[in-house]
């Protein structure tokens, strides 16, 4: 049996029993949700860049002018 962790952080195994089959779909949809994991991290990142340090609360510097 073998345990892994997906990009959630949610544990699951591989039995023994499972098809080599399934165990190579399992392994690309991991990887393909790590990339998508990574490629939201990357987007927000921009995001941030994007939108500049705004303080603690920028909601109330915009309705203040």
């Amino acid at each position: 049996m073998l345990e892994q962790i997906d990009h959630r952080g949610k544990r699951f195994t591989f039995d023994d029993d499972d098809d080599v089959d399934e165990r190579i779909d399992r392994c690309r949809r991991a990887a393909a949700l790590e990339r998508q994991a990574q490629r939201e991290c990357c987007e927000l990142e921009r995001a941030k860049a994007v939108a500049g340090p705004a303080g603690a609360n920028p909601d109330v510097e915009v309705l203040e002018r």
